[in-house]
């Protein structure tokens, strides 16, 4: 086992350098390019998962060369107990969660490197100096420097805080007023949004447009004003995009995401977004883009479909070039048929005693009151997930869009 390198995830400034090591590492060890391109885009989602929720996460890099099959692994390390999310198996052979004496918890993620070809030993010491430590005057120059900002931040306070004040109005007026949602035919739809800070990091949009209904929802990274910012930027996108009547979801997903990846690399920023478009039109609703599961709920409310959106597109803003992994899928609704689309503050949210809501629970809720409107549907699982959680902080924007069928 070689020892790539351990780096503490202490601040989301540094996770863009760290996906760009892991992409070079990567490519230098299998030589495939859109390899690196999944397993650094894999590996940035969970580090900011780690920094969001984690104590002390940190991420170490090993390579096996013992085995039958030599193999990179990629280890998460949080002292939070943690549970190995879905999204993170189709890009590894194998995934293992793992608790050392310490109590760390460990999600071991293994690549199998399919060829020894590469494996020299001149490329080993490649791959070690792409994760070698920071000499002390780096360091005592990022020190600096990050004083520097801390300073800056301290003078600003009063500044953000209005800011802050005039960001989370904005948002708030270009959420779709019921009175706009009663008025779309053929179908029953309502939306909520609560952000866990001012401002949220959370999207939602519904259009109609020409008997065509756009509906966007989606998650960027963090929240607080940058994140706001985001969220803004991609409904103006998405609304000038409806507005184009562009109906082709890879053209569609395609152009905002290279809208939003520009925009981010001008702010330097490291934030990103899952994002799910949905397009309604007599019944027929065509889904594409890559966030949580679209839940399609029949008339009944028995049946539950949870379509898995990882293979549908990759997260907006990470890269200027994502055609290649837009796909879409096609559902049909009668009467009585529904759609509910959630971001991952609801089945993600704890209580008290560090227990998660969970997707069985929010099913569930569902199920129960799917005879009732798109709103009683609505307000059911805000209560009872406000019922679940009581008094502990919410950590992460909540928002729900029911849409059902008449």
């Amino acid at each position: 086992m070689i020892n790539l390198g351990q780096i503490q995830l202490n601040h989301q400034s540094y996770l863009n350098d760290i996906r760009q090591k892991v992409w070079r590492l990567v490519k230098l060890l299998t030589g495939d390019e859109i390899i690196a391109t999944r397993l650094s885009t894999i590996t940035s989602q969970m580090n900011r998962l780690l920094i969001d929720y984690g104590i002390n996460p940190a991420l170490s890099i090993q390579l096996e060369l013992q085995s039958h099959l030599p193999g990179l692994s990629i280890i998460f390390i949080t002292k939070n107990q943690i549970s190995v999310p879905n999204l993170i198996y189709p890009f590894f052979d194998q995934v293992n969660l793992l608790i050392s004496e310490k109590k760390y918890y460990q999600i071991k993620a293994d690549y199998f490197l399919k060829s020894n070809g590469l494996l020299t030993e001149q490329r080993i010491r490649e791959s070690q100096a792409i994760f070698a430590q920071k000499n002390r005057e780096q360091l005592m120059t990022e020190l600096e420097e990050k004083n520097k900002v801390l300073q800056e931040s301290l003078l600003n306070i009063k500044r953000m805080g209005a800011e802050l004040d005039v960001a989370k109005q904005i948002q708030s007026m270009v959420l779709p007023p019921a009175e706009e949602l009663a008025e779309i035919a053929n179908i029953d739809i309502v939306g909520y949004m609560q952000p866990a800070d001012e401002v949220g990091g959370d999207y939602y949009d519904v259009l109609d447009s020409d008997g065509v209904v756009t509906i966007g929802i989606g998650d960027v990274t963090g929240h607080g004003l940058e994140s706001g910012i985001l969220m803004l930027m991609t409904q103006t996108a998405v609304r000038t995009l409806q507005e184009m009547k562009e109906s082709d979801p890879v053209r569609f997903l395609d152009t905002l995401n290279r809208t939003i990846y520009h925009n981010v690399q001008r702010m330097n920023s490291e934030r990103n977004l899952t994002l799910a478009i949905l397009n309604y039109s007599e019944g027929i609703v065509s889904i594409s883009g890559q966030h949580e599961e679209t839940l399609v709920v029949r008339s009944e409310g028995h049946q539950i479909e949870r379509i898995d959106m990882m293979d549908l597109g990759l997260p907006i803003g990470i890269d200027d070039d994502i055609a290649d992994f837009i796909d879409q899928t096609t559902v049909e609704l009668h009467a009585g048929d529904g759609i509910v689309l959630y971001t991952d503050g609801i089945p993600e949210a704890f209580n008290l005693e560090k227990k998660q809501y969970g997707m069985e629970r929010f099913c569930e809720v569902i199920s129960q009151n799917w005879q009732g409107t798109a709103q009683d549907v609505k307000q059911a699982v805000i209560d009872d997930l406000r019922g679940f959680i009581g008094e502990q902080k919410v950590f992460d924007d909540i928002t729900l869009v029911v849409l059902k069928q008449q």
